[in-house]
């Protein structure tokens, strides 16, 4: 009897052990689907099947790129697309479109260029960059924007280098062709779901505030620096007459003669009658040599009679 009830318990322990097995399975947290590869057909900005139909709601797949359209619960187009990079992600979550301004320009990103008209920046930032003396800032276009989030993030017109990879500033890049239509059939309140590899919105906003603090302390130094390079560049060497006095004495105003020429507008000595000027240029003559006498003797003696022998 008794290896009848071991082999039992056995079984019974068997059992057991698989249905623990299964539960634990069961409630295990399944792993995140991998993000769907890149198709040949992507080579394509996107679709639009949806004719005169609203889209109700969007999905953006930030690990793939692409933002699916729909009109209820069905898909009415597609579109690749290009949210921000590691450094300026875009946040996830769910949003509505806010606000929709066709022809909108960056108050934040554009171009800097120096004061004969040269590129000097291709990635300025208001705040973060500083422009040379005379330089210009030229805001980026934002074409058919639609604001999702109130300090900026949006769906725009911007380029996309390399579709199914991330390339902007934390906005999202629409293709020229789908842009139009996404903002023709879209309004105020049309729900937008990010989802993705990215921040959580109160996340985001945390890492802008010290992204913002830090580019504060990157402005003020370049200002002082700049400032700094500009005193240098007026500073006057020393005996420059536009310099500083020189101690224990004055410097004369701009325009006053040197020392013995007369002042301007003095009229020239008259010349005696009779007397020949020299055309100017003329070097002066040689003044002529001086007449040496001979000595006259203390005591002179007199001078002998004629005829007398000496």
């Amino acid at each position: 009897m008794k290896p009848k009830s071991s082999l039992a318990l056995l079984r019974a322990g068997l059992v057991i052990g698989t249905v623990l097995l299964a539960s634990c399975q069961l409630f295990r947290k399944k792993p995140k689907p991998p993000p769907e590869p890149v198709k040949e057909e992507w080579k394509y900005p996107g679709e639009w099947s949806g004719g005169d139909k609203p889209i109700t709601s969007i999905v953006i797949n930030v690990d793939v790129q692409r933002a699916t359209l729909y009109n209820g619960d069905e898909v009415v187009g597609w579109t690749y697309l290009a949210s921000g990079i590691p450094s300026f992600p875009t946040p996830t979550g769910e949003f509505k479109i806010l606000e929709k301004i066709k022809d909108k320009v960056s108050n934040l990103y554009g171009k800097g260029y120096n004061a004969k008209g040269d590129l000097v920046n291709s990635d300025f930032k208001q705040g973060r960059d500083l422009l040379p003396p005379g330089g210009k800032f030229v805001p980026a276009k934002m074409t058919y924007f639609m604001r999702l989030t109130g300090d900026g993030v949006g769906m725009h017109i911007g380029p996309i280098p390399r579709p199914g990879r991330r390339a902007s500033h934390g906005c999202i890049r629409l293709p020229s062709k789908m842009a139009p239509i996404l903002f023709t059939h879209t309004s105020i309140g049309t729900p937008v779901t990010i989802t993705g590899n990215g921040p959580e919105y109160s996340t985001y906003l945390k890492q802008s505030a010290a992204k913002a603090n830090a580019n504060a302390a990157k402005y003020a130094a370049a200002k002082k620096k700049s400032d700094e390079a500009a005193a240098a560049a007026v500073a006057l060497p020393p005996g420059d007459p536009n310099g500083p006095t020189p101690a224990g004495g004055s410097t004369p105003p701009a325009g006053t003669p040197a020392a013995g020429t007369p002042p301007t507008g003095t009229p020239p000595a008259a010349t005696p009658p009779g007397t020949t000027t020299p055309p100017p240029g003329t070097p002066a003559p040689a003044a002529p040599p001086e007449e040496v006498k001979p000595a006259v003797p203390a005591n002179p003696t007199p001078a002998p009679a004629p005829g007398t022998a000496q």
